[in-house]
């Protein structure tokens, strides 16, 4: 496993490296990194690529906050919310690798082998991307467009952290058609795979933007 001696394993000797933080590697060397490093790593374009190992309190606070409300909004006898650790499997020829901050699956779990007892859910019909300063980018314009190649999703929640404001992508209309609406009022209601809404009001309750 050669690129063992290239990637830092440890989250002390990660922060060393600066914020973006991407290596080549093959699938394999990925998947055998993947439990052994202490921060998040994912995998896309041949590359190991690793954000910055530290979650800002605002950041967490709104993980927190979408997974208590998704939690309390879904009919926990149909869907399962999950956190971040959750692996999910983008179908396609190229091997990629992502986690959300939040996934929603409905019914039982659709699993893809990976390596040993590795799986990736193939099923999500929700996920959720808290947008930080320094992945906001890659969350955004990188990410959410493979989530949409899943044929299971749904929905794609986009939270900001540094101002009032989320966007949510619906499926419409056959399977590659997405209607993107933004919500930036504490009034706003997002409505959620059509069982139910949460204002913003309620996501951003005690959320102080810069402090």
């Amino acid at each position: 496993m050669a690129v063992a001696t290239k990637i830092p394993i440890t989250l002390k000797e990660r922060i060393e490296h600066g914020e973006d933080f991407r290596i080549p590697a093959s699938w394999d060397e990925f998947l055998d990194l993947v439990e052994e490093c202490e921060y998040r790593i994912e995998y896309g374009n041949g590359k190991i690529i690793s954000f910055m190992g530290y979650a800002s309190e605002l950041h967490e606070k709104l993980v927190g906050k979408i997974l208590r409300l998704l939690g309390n909004l879904l009919n926990e006898n149909l869907y399962e919310v999950y956190p971040s650790n959750l692996a999910l499997h983008i179908p396609g020829f190229d091997k990629k690798y992502f986690n959300a901050d939040c996934a929603v699956v409905k019914g039982p779990t659709e699993k893809v082998p990976l390596k040993g007892t590795m799986t990736a859910v193939a099923n999500p019909v929700l996920l959720v991307e808290v947008l930080s300063i320094s992945t906001a980018g890659y969350d955004v314009f990188y990410k959410s467009r493979f989530y949409k190649d899943i044929p299971s999703l749904q929905q794609i929640l986009i939270i900001d952290s540094t101002e009032m404001n989320v966007e949510s992508h619906t499926r419409y209309n056959g399977d590659g058609e997405w209607l993107q609406k933004i919500f930036t009022k504490k009034e706003d209601h997002v409505r959620v795979l059509d069982e139910g809404t949460f204002s913003l009001e309620e996501l951003y309750k005690k959320v102080e933007f810069g402090a």
